[in-house]
């Protein structure tokens, strides 16, 4: 393996598939945190992030480098190059590995974002990239660490809608900001759309199904596996636009969803607030064995290399 700056400037310059299915919201969030802040205050702000990341780096490996995750030389364009290009699983292949790594004290991964930012990437590389599960004692471990983090995103983001839409001078604006860029939800989420995405490829969405049904149904004991495929295909049209006309009654049926996977599960009641991050690996765990393939589309998936 070269170094992880060289795989991932190659990759980015591949660029990915799918020019029927285009990222709508990237651009307006852009726009609008420019105007909120000024380009000076953005490029302070992301500085600040990655200097904290870096410091906080250091706790879990200490002076020696991480050693980035192996994978094949997936062909460009296959399902195993297209997962590879999406920034959360691209990011999760240089994380700390959970089979070497010097996993910081609970408390101090509660207590600091970037902290957070770290153990999910660790979290997701355990599943996607080293083989672990959600029982293993290191997973599990970091999962302990996490679980108030948790609590305090998912009770964030019940109220985050009440917030956006509040205006006038009897507001209650007093409530504690949440870092919701470094929540393990919201991460483990925008993972699980990148997988789906990487799934779905230039294929109609009823095609997939036939596909993602049976591979997603038993991964989550007791979890329906026709209402967890909405929810994931929700979070993924929140994101890209579906213009094959036979998306149009799977996007008709899915449209009442949220824009998270994890999230939805939650309020519908279906997952426990504290078994949602090891649901969310066990499911991205199961796309990403989709993806294990030289092939372009899961509807011919040819086996791995």
């Amino acid at each position: 393996m070269g170094r992880a700056s060289n795989r991932k400037k190659t990759q980015r310059q591949a660029g990915g598939p799918n020019l029927r299915r285009i990222k709508q919201d990237a651009r307006s969030r852009a726009v609008a945190t420019r105007s909120a802040f000024g380009l000076d205050a953005m490029v302070q702000l992301a500085k600040e992030r990655v200097e904290r990341h870096d410091e906080a780096l250091q706790a879990w490996s200490g002076d020696t480098e991480p050693v980035s995750a192996e994978t094949p030389p997936w062909p460009k364009g296959s399902l195993g190059h297209r997962l590879l290009a999406g920034t959360q699983l691209m990011e999760a292949q240089d994380a700390p590995s959970l089979l070497t790594a010097q996993i910081p004290h609970p408390q101090l991964i509660a207590a600091d974002p970037a902290h957070w930012t770290i153990a999910t990437g660790a979290l997701i590389r355990s599943v996607v990239f080293d083989g672990l599960t959600p029982g293993h004692p290191a997973v599990s471990t970091l999962l302990e660490a996490l679980a108030p983090v948790v609590e305090d995103e998912l009770a964030y983001m019940k109220t985050a809608g009440d917030r956006e839409y509040s205006i006038g001078p009897f507001d209650n604006d007093d409530g504690e900001d949440f870092p919701e860029l470094d929540g393990p939800v919201f991460l483990l989420g925008r993972a699980l759309v990148e997988a789906v995405w990487t799934v779905i490829g230039d294929d109609s969405l009823p095609d997939v199904l036939s596909v993602l049904l049976p591979a997603l149904d038993g991964v989550v004991p007791g979890l329906d596996a026709a209402f967890l495929t909405d929810a994931l295909i929700a979070a993924f049209a929140a994101d890209y636009r579906c213009e094959d006309p036979a998306d149009g009654e799977i996007l008709q049926r899915v449209g009442r969803l949220g824009g998270n996977a994890l999230e939805t599960l939650v309020d519908a009641g279906t997952v426990e607030p504290g078994d949602v991050l090891p649901v969310g690996l066990l499911v991205l765990a199961a796309l990403a064995r989709l993806c294990q393939s030289s092939s372009h589309s899961v509807l011919q998936a040819a086996p791995g290399i």
